[in-house]
């Protein structure tokens, strides 16, 4: 392009402002930003034995706290019963009385799963689980409800909304338990085939008898039945019995192997892992050290069952009724064993008593399992019962029943970083559970607690090494408020293309969400600013492209005072489960006691003032806010502005103007000095000015004048060939 019509289009956009946009900017609220206060650590403990029990008998001198290695000095421990924690809170909270504390409750994380429930059973299932959703749980639970079949399957993700939890349809993955046998079948015996050979030596020649027994029913065990005992009737029942036991076993390493795949997939989770198992009975194949490998595995990763079996719940249940016809068959084959003529099936029933034994309460009691894997982990069997208040409330103290431990941190720097937390106890034969850190983070005024999402990303700054998934671009724009007060804006710009989306082809739409927190750092490497939000977006599909071509970009207006400043942030892409960190470093400058100007701005485009809005950010103005293009460029299809705001010097008489020069490769290629408008209202002229579309990387200084007095800024972008 000529240097005569560069000329020409920066003196037609200097020497015009956009209409509306040279408006008052309403000024910050006056006071500190930060609060640092000495805090105490209350660090919960739950400390057990190597079968799951809680053990309450431990005293000051048996645990010792680390932090980051350094041994802290302990003020107090002791034994916090269940529901005392929830009572002094509540105390606290009457009283108005402020705690200075950092309480590190133990993570709950509760484990709704259904296994084995069919469709009949499922609603009274489903309303024992609203009824155990409903107590009063410690604060820091986290349920998640799952079925269980070949895998886990969530229902819902883990939360601490019960409202949410009690809405849920509980819908998803089940199965029947085929393993259950018919009380007809339990009666019966397999088939035995029994061979007789008689030989005449005389002629040469055997003769050869089959005889099949088995299947028979025992009407010691049934009587009246009304069913078949022809020696046909019997031979089908006998091969069904073979068939039931070789499945029972079959079925008995199937639901070991569930249960085992459960601990395995909830083995990472933080925190004592409690699973309330809803089901209707557990099979196994009845070999001992197979059972305690899989409670000791449990017992390992800090897992403690409690097993609800919904089917006991009902006294016409088929296992009630199958447990009974088992004991009763036992007992007839033991009234038969002194029988002088009995007969070829009674005795070889006889001969294999002990397996029958073995499977009946394997395939009819299959609460002795259940029993067996909650109390073998800590936890206890809910059976028997229509009242689960009182089981409910007993599981709730176990959870809440706990040891706390308060020390003052020797380490006194807020960075925001992980502190490491190590309890070593005196004993080596107990396992204690607890926070293993805690980020350091100071009272920042107005901040509240990490939230859920807030944690999330602390802990991807926090990784080693960071995950770093694809770029994204963060800037500092510093302002003026009052005239003499800095102001600055941090803006963050995260491509659209690299963001995960999940489609709803029913409803016509892709999600996205984005979870961005940031930590602004001082130069002694305190936290002195956070920032985050947690924003989803439903794009119409036939917005995507668009959406994918365009970059989202956020500020974040910030009240420090000059210097050296850090800033680390992390970016969660929850629909593309990745994550991805920055860093940066930016100065604050102290405001000049003359004419001065503020960053130069790329603009993306104007929005109106809404959810964005903040009346601290100096981007924003009544009606419009500036979003800025980070990576700033400048492509031929559409102008492109630049945005700066001039703040002259009360005190000097003089006009103030402005020279703009557009550089390419270093050299000047466009020039021009222009007055500036008067002030608006708050005494500062904004300014929009259009840039030069030189192919190449280019760069725009504007020097502000005012009589002898100068100031200067330059923004460097890229301009694409025409």
């Amino acid at each position: 392009m000529p240097k005569a019509g560069v000329a020409s289009l920066v003196f037609l956009a200097a020497a015009s402002l956009i209409p509306g946009l040279a408006q008052d900017a309403t000024p910050p609220p006056a006071g500190p930003t930060i609060r640092v206060t000495t805090t105490e650590v209350a660090l919960d403990l739950v400390v057990r034995d190597k079968k799951g029990r809680q053990v309450k008998n431990l005293k000051q001198g048996d645990v010792q706290i680390y932090e980051d290695g350094v041994r802290q000095e302990l003020l107090s421990f002791r034994l916090v019963p269940g529901r005392e924690q929830e009572r002094r809170e509540e105390s606290q909270t009457k009283q108005q009385v402020p705690g200075t504390s950092l309480p590190l409750r133990d993570v709950n994380t509760v484990c709704i799963v259904f296994h084995n429930i069919d469709p009949v059973t499922r609603p009274h299932a489903v309303a024992i689980v609203k009824e155990f959703i409903r107590t009063n749980l410690p604060p820091e639970s986290y349920i998640g409800i799952f079925n269980i079949n070949e895998t886990l399957i969530p229902v819902h993700e883990f939360t601490k909304n019960r409202e949410e939890l009690l809405a849920s349809n509980f819908t998803g993955g089940g199965g029947m338990d085929f393993s259950k046998a018919t009380a007809a079948l339990l009666t019966a015996s397999p088939n035995i085939v029994t061979v007789n050979a008689q030989v005449n030596a005389a002629t040469h020649s055997a003769t050869v008898t089959v005889d099949t027994t088995g299947g028979e029913i025992s009407n010691n065990v049934i009587v009246g039945a009304d069913v078949s005992n022809s020696l046909a009737a019997n031979r089908v029942r006998g091969d069904e019995v073979r068939e039931r036991s070789d499945f029972a076993n079959i079925s008995g390493m199937h639901e070991t192997d569930r249960i085992a795949t459960l601990i395995n997939q909830l083995s990472s989770l933080p925190g004592r892992k409690t699973v309330l198992l809803v089901t209707t009975g557990l099979v196994t194949t009845g070999d001992p050290d197979l059972f305690q490998k899989l409670m000791n595995n449990a017992n390992s990763h800090g897992i403690t069952f409690y097993a609800l079996d919904a089917t006991e719940m009902n006294a016409d249940a088929d296992t009630a009724q199958s447990g009974k016809l088992a004991v009763g068959q036992m007992a007839a084959v033991s009234q038969n064993q002194s029988k002088l003529n009995a007969s070829a099936s009674v005795m070889r029933q006889n001969s294999r008593q002990g397996d029958d034994t073995v499977s009946a309460v394997r395939t009819s009691d299959t609460q002795s399992s259940l029993r067996e894997l909650s109390e073998g982990t800590g936890g206890f069997l809910i059976a028997n019962t229509n009242d689960f208040r009182k089981p409910f409330q007993q599981l709730v103290e176990s959870l809440d029943t706990h040891y706390e431990v308060v020390y003052h941190p020797t380490s006194v720097k807020y960075d925001g970083r992980l502190r490491k937390i190590e309890v070593k106890l005196a004993r080596s034969d107990l396992q204690v559970e607890s926070r293993t850190g805690y980020f350091s983070m100071p009272d920042l005024k107005g901040s509240g607690p990490l939230t859920q999402v807030e944690s999330t990303a602390m802990a991807v700054l926090s990784a080693q090494p960071r995950p770093h998934s694809f770029d994204f671009h963060v800037t500092a724009y510093h302002f003026q408020k009052d005239g003499t007060n800095p102001s600055t804006t941090l803006a963050f710009e995260l491509p659209g293309a690299k963001l995960g989306a999940a489609a709803d082809p029913a409803r016509k739409i892709h999600k996205f969400e984005v979870s961005l927190l940031s930590l602004v750092r001082d130069a002694n490497g305190e936290v002195v600013d956070k920032y985050s939000l947690d924003q989803p977006y439903y794009i119409a599909d036939a917005n995507l492209a668009a959406v994918r071509a365009d970059e989202l970009t956020y500020t974040h207006a910030l009240d420090l005072p000059p210097g050296h400043y850090t800033v680390d942030a992390a970016m969660v892409d929850r629909e593309g489960a990745r994550a991805t960190t920055e860093i940066g470093s930016f100065e604050i400058p102290v405001p000049p006691k003359g004419v001065a100007i503020s960053s130069l701005v790329m603009v993306e485009h104007l929005d109106t003032a809404g959810a964005q809005a903040d009346a601290a950010d100096p981007l924003t103005f009544k009606g419009k806010h500036v979003i800025p293009m980070v990576e700033a460029m400048v492509g031929p299809a559409a102008k492109r502005w630049v945005y700066f705001v001039v703040y002259p010097d009360k005190s000097n008489p003089e006009k103030p103007k402005i020279r703009v020069e557009f550089k390419n490769g270093g050299q000047v290629f466009a020039d021009k000095t222009l007055a500036l408008p008067e002030p608006d209202a708050s005494g500062v002229i904004p300014m929009f000015v259009a840039a030069a579309t030189r192919p190449g990387n280019c760069e725009l200084q504007v020097t502000v004048m005012q009589g002898g007095e100068s100031a200067a800024e330059h923004i460097a972008y890229a301009a694409a060939a025409q």
